[in-house]
């Protein structure tokens, strides 16, 4: 394949495949193919088919945080159509991949750094808030799904000096099948770090096997497994306390200031003067002068 990009062959995809998109998707599918063809080459990563996992993160973090995420979708279909041998697995369904993808869904959605330092700020330094917040910075920062993070166990991990492997394992998969890799930096002294959060998490609950995320009981005692929907609560409570702590403190009612009453007083004659009617002749007595 050369730098211009002639490795691409609009023919190789299988005409099934072709039939279905329109002359004007197939035309913007083509470009979008040529362009990566062009970008593995500049980097050395050759023109291998299937295109391997790794190639198609990188593309991603390559675009990110300045393509929007329909131009990124648009290019993993791309790859998919072009790039998908028949019998094997889409590259772009790859664990890496999705958990890419949605750190890319994240970034475009603009403020994330901001929504994360206020929900961490909902992780206390027990048992569970280490819990917690390895669980929110694996699903916010490392791209991966609630699903993804209830099925891992501790073999599933493989620590590094500057990264920490978690290996995916696909839904129905056999169990000797080893899990797709998602390799996650670490970051020492930087508070998104998934890596390190989970390290730290490991080593306060001490877990050498078996499920990693588990239930913490009022005792501060590890529980069974966490499912998808206990790692779906967790997600949703720390958003509901961080939205509940960064809405405005309502301010109290004041009541309402009493009209003063006026300082004149009236006197009380000039009161009953005003509502008495004048007498003008006493009861039983004439108004005509006596007879002498």
């Amino acid at each position: 394949m050369s730098s211009t990009g002639e490795g691409f062959n609009v023919a190789a995809v299988p005409a099934s495949a072709r039939s279905v998109l329109s002359p004007e998707t197939q035309r913007v599918y083509a470009g979008a193919w040529r362009d990566f063809c062009i970008w593995r080459t500049g980097m050395g990563l050759g023109s291998s088919l299937p295109v391997p996992a790794e190639h198609v993160v990188a593309h991603i973090e390559r675009l990110m945080p300045a393509a929007s995420s329909s131009t990124v979708k648009l290019r993993l279909a791309s790859i998919a159509l072009h790039s998908n041998q028949p019998g094997s697995v889409s590259c772009t369904a790859h664990a890496a991949v999705r958990a890419a993808l949605r750190r890319c869904q994240r970034a475009a959605e603009g403020s994330i750094e901001q929504a994360v330092v206020t929900q961490l700020a909902c992780c206390g330094e027990d048992l569970a808030g280490l819990r917690d917040r390895a669980v929110l910075l694996m699903n916010h920062v490392g791209g991966l799904a609630p699903a993804d993070i209830a099925g891992l166990d501790r073999e599933d991990l493989e620590f590094r000096n500057t990264e920490v492997v978690v290996r995916v394992r696909l839904p129905n998969a056999p169990v000797e099948e080893p899990g797709q890799p998602v390799h996650l930096p670490r970051r020492h002294g930087d508070p998104f770090c998934p890596a390190v959060a989970l390290e730290r998490w490991l080593q306060r609950s001490g877990i050498l096997y078996g499920a990693i995320f588990q239930g913490v009981t009022v005792h501060g005692t590890l529980d069974r497994r966490l499912g998808v929907v206990g790692v779906r609560r967790i997600l949703q409570r720390i958003e509901t306390q961080a939205a509940a702590q960064a809405m405005p403190t309502a301010r109290p009612l004041v009541p309402a200031t009493p009209t003063p009453r006026s300082s004149l007083k009236v006197p009380l004659s000039a009161r009953t003067a005003k509502t008495k009617p004048p007498v003008t002749a006493r009861r039983g007595l004439s108004s005509r002068p006596p007879a002498r």
